[in-house]
């Protein structure tokens, strides 16, 4: 997960997708490019998890506050048919552009340049799996899933990953619940399933 943060980590090393078919193979971000990147250990463990819930080879994924794409990358090296990345920076949306190029995947990734509460608001492409990579000083991180499972862009019962700093605290809701999580230092990622407001019961 990737995320704009800390001014210190524009010069990082070039990231590059921990496993699948595009193995090895350059994320790029730009020496310029203000991101929070995910490490390699962080990535890893996510997709050793995620076969546990869900079979990415018949998932639609949706990448919001993409950053770099690398967790959407991710995805498509092992076996996703179709990945949505969403940004609002012109530079991030360059960098995932570059990337699907490089990988020759054009076809099975919509790229949009957008922040992301319009896009949720008036898109009506779905996916069964959502990553969600905020900026921890977003003080509407802890409503997000509750946006997301009203929204239209989310299938019934979807999985959504959002990455967020210990001090968040996401409220009691019957439209989701967390299921695991998973803590790299002050970095949490939370793991939801999302419930259609005609779910409720």
């Amino acid at each position: 997960m990737h995320r704009r943060f800390q001014s210190h980590y524009k010069a990082h090393k070039s990231m590059r997708i921990t496993g699948g078919e595009f193995r090895g193979r350059t994320i790029y971000s730009g020496k310029t490019l203000d991101i929070r990147p995910a490490t390699d250990r962080v990535r890893e463990t996510l997709f050793a998890i995620l076969p546990q819930y869900i079979d990415l080879s018949e998932t639609a994924v949706i990448d919001l506050y993409a950053g770099t794409g690398s967790l959407g990358f991710e995805c498509l090296s092992r076996g996703c048919p179709y990945v949505i990345f969403v940004d609002s920076s012109r530079d991030a949306i360059g960098h995932i552009k570059r990337t699907a190029e490089s990988l020759d995947c054009e076809n099975r990734c919509r790229i949009v340049h957008s922040p992301v509460e319009r896009f949720i608001d008036k898109k009506s492409e779905t996916a069964g799996l959502l990553f969600a990579d905020p900026p921890y000083s977003m003080e509407a991180v802890s409503s997000l899933p509750e946006l997301l499972a009203r929204s239209s862009i989310v299938e019934q019962d979807a999985v959504l990953l959002i990455e967020h700093s210990k001090q968040t605290v996401f409220p009691d809701s019957r439209l989701y619940s967390v299921f695991r999580q998973k803590i790299f230092g002050n970095t949490v990622v939370s793991f939801f399933q999302l419930k259609k407001p005609d779910q409720e019961k």
